[in-house]
């Protein structure tokens, strides 16, 4: 699947590194319709966003729920430590959450993306959703495999692939390349605004973590008492919490940046 994928994708990923900025006669036209549209008064990408995310805060929510749940059954897993040596083995659950994170969170923007077109129903938003973000798992599972390849065989740097392919949850293209491709060329036409979105996403998570570690894992004696103890296996179970609340709003602008392309 990857092996297929890749050359596809590489092919299309050699202009934007060559120069970031350069686009092909087409594109530039586009970004010149874009730019007329952008002199009438519409709301900002993140104002729109916050404005569904508000709207559709259950839904979406519940959509977090879904495109995290792997990440949700491993930390509701986690048991109180019984020794000094376990917590420490706890406190690694709780950053193996955080660092998988953004797979979810990725796969999540095709959920979010049922929501930024037209405004519909609460429970047909979530059964929109909840479609799209099955559509999307094995397009989004080739954008990682494409990542992970292209950084090591081809030399790309992973961070341009990531925000390139951020959007491939949200493509209605059909097969396992189309998507990725999709992605790759609405990032093309605003991919400063998408870097931005897929920076602050992965600070968001950051502050998640130091936060809970701040909040959950306070410092231990050499022989902490079991209540001690106790307290460190809701680290993990935080962080996820706190990322299944959080996450649908990045995800959510990263929808609306690919909604505003096809407009």
């Amino acid at each position: 699947m990857a092996a297929s994928v890749v050359p596809a994708v590489a092919e299309s990923v050699a202009p934007v590194l060559a120069d970031p900025i350069a686009v092909d006669p087409e594109a530039v036209a586009a970004e010149d319709a874009e730019a007329s549209r952008a002199a009438d008064p519409q709301p900002s990408i993140v104002g729109a966003a916050i404005q569904t995310w508000l709207r559709y805060l259950v839904p979406l929510t519940l959509l977090s729920a879904v495109a995290l749940s792997p990440l949700i059954a491993f930390a509701l897993a986690t048991r109180p430590p019984a020794d000094l040596a376990a917590a420490k083995s706890v406190v690694s659950r709780g950053w193996t959450v955080l660092a998988f994170a953004w797979l979810g969170q990725l796969l999540l923007v095709g959920g979010a993306s049922a929501v930024t077109t037209g405004r519909p129903p609460q429970l047909r938003a979530f059964a929109g959703g909840l479609l799209q973000l099955v559509r999307a798992v094995l397009p989004c599972l080739a954008a990682v495999a494409a990542i992970a390849i292209g950084s090591l065989a081809l030399a790309v740097p992973g961070v341009i692939l990531l925000v390139l392919l951020s959007l491939t949850a949200a493509s209605r293209e059909r097969g396992l390349s189309a998507p990725l491709l999709d992605s790759i060329a609405t990032v093309r036409r605003q991919w400063l605004a998408v870097a931005l979105t897929v920076a602050a996403l992965f600070a968001i998570d950051a502050a998640i973590g130091v936060l809970a570690f701040q909040r959950f894992v306070p410092p231990l004696p050499k022989q902490p008492t079991p209540a001690q103890l106790a307290g460190i296996r809701d680290f993990a179970r935080a962080i996820v919490i706190t990322l299944v609340v959080v996450s649908p709003l990045p995800a959510t602008v990263l929808a609306t940046l690919h909604a505003r392309r096809s407009t």
